[in-house]
């Protein structure tokens, strides 16, 4: 464009424009095919932008277990078991009574059923003895939970005593569990 010396600067400018000119009519939207893809991409933005700051993702922690005892009915009529749990150190921290959760049982027949419930009572059993330093390195740990159950259960018609829970640990932001992945 402005590598030829020779040429005045009036022909120059006249090239410039003339290359504006062009892009110009290459970047125009022209025919409504084009403008109905340039509104698609844009509402599909602003619904991503809205779903990133106002939409929720529901957490949850799946852990395997072994039912130790079907507990006695509360006094409400609602059953309730006991069982010990497998989970991590640091997960175990968001773990609370109070909280929503699925026992999935297997059944003699090998069918699965799943059972709703709250939790009653989390614990961390105490260790059986061992170095400190290895209990403490470890990355699971074994937690005792008691489980009230919204509806009941035939407890011999299980195989095994095996179960695995799913607790709901709540609803957050897209965005601030995002951040959480950060740090």
């Amino acid at each position: 464009m402005f590598n030829n010396p020779l040429n005045s600067f009036h022909d120059t400018v006249a090239e410039a424009k003339e290359e504006r000119e062009q892009l110009d009519r290459l970047l125009t939207i022209s025919t409504p095919r084009e403008r109905l893809l340039v509104a698609i991409a844009a509402l599909l933005l602003v619904v991503l932008a809205a779903w990133l700051f106002f939409g929720n993702v529901a957490r949850s922690l799946a852990v395997d277990g072994v039912l130790v005892e079907a507990g006695e009915a509360l006094p409400g009529g609602q059953p309730s078991v006991q069982a010990l749990v497998w989970v991590g150190r640091d997960a175990a921290a968001h773990v609370k009574a109070g909280m929503p959760v699925a026992v999935e049982l297997a059944l003699a027949d090998e069918d699965l059923v799943a059972i709703g419930g709250e939790i009653a009572e989390f614990s961390a059993l105490p260790s059986s003895g061992g170095p400190a330093a290895l209990e403490a390195a470890a990355p699971m740990s074994v937690f005792r939970m008691d489980v009230t159950l919204d509806e009941s259960f035939d407890r011999e018609s299980l195989a095994s005593g095996r179960c695995r829970i799913v607790i709901e640990l709540g609803r957050q932001s897209l965005v601030s569990f995002l951040r959480i992945g950060q740090s």
